[in-house]
């Protein structure tokens, strides 16, 4: 019994997991189980080397795979200018962070033009300062002579940002109209395409969230309309999650939860072969004749707190028996399709109409937006990120405030929303309004 105690109480005697042996989880290990003299000490060298690694494989973790791409390209090309110059890239010397910003802000294209921008110098701090950590050294960047370089290097560099327009909502329209519905192959793109520009937009979404949405992620709702779970984005590293709710839109065209229930029927139907994807696909009306999948809940009757025109409301359907929110609510029936969990929302599309199992990319969500705006002639520059200002502008525009905004974009503080405001919305909140003129 005091064996088994001071094993217990022993640090690291929990080792048996990793070591290959038996024992169960959660428990420490008897020592007596342990093999003696020289091949313990190996056993316990074994397993806490093998512990080592999942701690390291951990640490790797807590950064997003996007972030430890960028910080890897930078960070080498951080050393192979050191290695050039002649001095220690880890630990890096104050001044050579300063020498190294410098020598960035100063390279310039064959016209002339700036090659590293003062985003960019950041991030490549960002990077040193990462490798300077996970090694154990002070970072160089906290000190505020490294500071005071890219502050002047921002200032001489001072020009208008560059912002994708928003894509507000009349634009919106403007490009759903030009989509192509009920062709073959165009409809089975157009109608991909209006799914995730419908749920960019009511959603406020990132491209990097768009991209990641699995069937499993999307559920309907009988009075709020259609749920999405957001597993992991920009702002939640540790994968809290967030749900983000796309309401039911008044008009059929702008609907998201009927866009995003339309291209899932394409995607029950394939699977049937390309004859039924066909017919699937040239049986939806053009655009402009779209109807509604299923009733929606009244918002007369289900105490709907109104909003801007397809945002935030509900189509005033008839839910016939059902006199109370309770009663909409059981009377609700959405014929979704029964669809693998596992398998990506948004999927590629191949010439000639055939779809895959490959999920969209953000890359390819930010192109597809890009193409559909300049298709439809609107001004750009536009972009994916146009859905997210353009849900933020068309909100503060009719009237949302910036707890309201933040709720569905996420975003932690309200300084962006004014930037938004700001750069597309100046008259909201603005006192020049009330001069009488």
């Amino acid at each position: 019994m005091g064996g088994e105690k001071a094993a217990e109480a022993r640090p690291g005697a929990d080792l048996g997991a990793v070591a290959g042996v038996s024992a169960e989880p959660g428990t420490s290990l008897d020592a007596a189980v342990l093999p003696d003299g020289v091949a313990a000490a190996a056993a316990r060298a074994a397993s806490l080397a093998a512990l080592a690694a999942r701690a390291d494989a951990h640490a790797t973790a807590a950064r997003a795979p996007r972030t430890r791409a960028a910080y890897a390209g930078d960070w080498a090309h951080f050393r192979r200018w050191c290695s050039a110059a002649g001095l220690d890239a880890l630990p890096a010397a104050v001044d050579t962070v300063r020498l190294y910003l410098a020598d960035l802000e100063a390279t310039r294209s064959p016209d002339g033009q700036a090659v590293f921008s003062p985003a960019t110098m950041g991030r490549r701090l960002a990077a040193i300062a990462a490798a300077h950590h996970d090694a154990g050294h002070p970072s160089p960047t906290r000190d505020p002579a490294v500071g005071a370089v890219l502050t002047g290097i921002r200032r001489t560099r001072a020009h208008a940002t560059h912002q994708m327009r928003p894509l507000l909502l009349e634009d919106l329209r403007t490009v759903l109209a030009d989509t192509g519905f009920g062709t073959w192959p165009t409809g089975l793109i157009a109608t991909r395409d209006a799914a995730a520009l419908l749920i960019g937009f009511t959603g406020a979404l990132r491209r990097s969230e768009l991209a990641a949405l699995t069937v499993a992620d999307a559920s309907f709702h009988p009075v709020d309309g259609l749920h999405l779970r957001i597993a992991r984005s920009k702002t939640d590293q540790t994968s809290r999650g967030a749900t983000v709710v796309l309401p039911y839109g008044t008009r059929a065209g702008t609907c998201p939860p009927c866009a995003v229930l339309r291209w899932m029927g394409l995607l029950a139907a394939a699977p049937h072969g390309r004859p039924a994807l066909m017919r699937a696909v040239l049986a939806t009306p053009p655009w402009p004749d779209l109807d509604h999948l299923f009733p929606h809940p009244d918002p007369t009757v289900l105490g709907s707190r109104g909003g801007a025109d397809d945002i935030g409301t509900s189509p005033p359907v008839d839910t016939g028996a059902a006199g109370t929110p309770e009663q909409a609510a059981r009377s609700f029936r959405a014929p979704v399709p029964a669809l693998a969990g596992h398998a990506p929302l948004l999927r590629a599309i191949r010439r000639g109409g055939t779809l895959t199992a490959t999920p969209m990319t953000g890359d390819a969500l930010h192109a597809m937006v890009r193409r559909r705006a300049d298709a439809a002639g609107l001004p750009g520059p536009m972009g994916f990120h146009s859905l997210r200002a353009g849900f933020v502008t068309t909100a503060r525009r009719n009237g949302a405030d910036h707890r309201s905004v933040r709720r569905q974009t996420r975003h932690t503080s309200d300084a962006m929303i004014e930037t938004y405001d700001r750069d597309h919305a100046p008259l909201v909140g603005n006192a020049v309004t009330q001069l009488g003129l």
